[in-house]
């Protein structure tokens, strides 16, 4: 063999000891997709854990807001409380005014109910000012039939929703509300407006001491949303409701 030839043939024996077979390409490709199917639910759980912790942030921003305006006497006037709601909603700042979650209406609906991971969107009934897209809504309850007259004093106030993730501009539920059917708003039932897996078992929400937790989607039956309201009713533990009891949907959170 000359000399060139020789040469020729060193370089193809490495070119080919250098080249990946198609075993070691398939086994590279599988280990990728081992890492990926193990990575992909850990950056998932991460995303939404953001989202929860940047929607608690927004709350908490109204929460500072409604305090500096509430009397220390412990009474609160509703008309300037509902004011202070409906501006957050109407005239808030857009980054306040959306969770994360659910930054976006349901395509194709200018004017109309959210969902667990929509926002809302309408106008107010008098001005017919729209609103824009909005996450969060307020508990209606706080308004007394006489809107000159102040709210009961609060009592227990950890316990009494102001605002929170909402698939409507406000709520009005009642100890016997039943769960719904299926996840999302379900009219007539106040409660599943609010009854949805936005953060990962439940809602956020700034209740009236001006803090901001989050909500097991089964325990907002147990909280204080009126001065009337049962808080061992039907639907709580206390109050004889099973986990076979709740639909399908819901049986896999926390009982309360």
């Amino acid at each position: 063999m000359s000399g060139g030839n020789a040469f020729r043939g060193l370089r193809f024996q490495a070119r080919a000891r250098s080249a990946f077979t198609l075993i070691e390409l398939l086994v590279v490709i599988s280990v990728i997709v081992l890492l990926m199917a193990l990575l992909f639910p850990v950056f998932s759980r991460a995303r939404k854990q953001a989202w929860a912790t940047a929607c608690q942030s927004n709350l908490h921003q109204w929460g500072l807001f409604f305090a500096m305006q509430a009397p220390e006497d412990g009474f609160l006037s509703v008309a300037p409380a509902l004011q202070w709601m409906d501006d957050a909603d109407r005239s808030g700042p857009r980054a306040y005014r959306l969770c994360p979650a659910a930054r976006h209406p349901f395509p194709g609906d200018p004017v109309g109910y959210g969902g667990t991971f929509h926002a809302w969107q309408g106008t107010r009934y008098r001005d017919e000012t729209e609103y824009g897209a909005i996450s969060y809504g307020h508990n209606c309850w706080l308004s007394p039939p006489n809107p000159d007259q102040p709210i009961w004093q609060i009592k227990n106030a950890g316990q009494v929703p102001a605002y929170f993730d909402c698939a409507d501009r406000s709520v009005e539920p009642d100890h016997h509300d039943p769960p719904p059917e299926i996840e999302g708003y379900d009219a007539p039932c106040e409660m599943s407006r609010i009854c949805m897996n936005r953060h990962q078992g439940g809602i956020n929400m700034l209740v009236m001491d001006w803090s901001v937790r989050k909500i097991g989607i089964k325990e907002l039956w147990t909280l204080k949303w009126h001065k009337e309201y049962d808080t061992a009713g039907p639907w709580t533990k206390v109050g004889g409701a099973l986990p076979e009891d709740w639909p399908e949907w819901m049986r896999k959170f926390k009982d309360y």
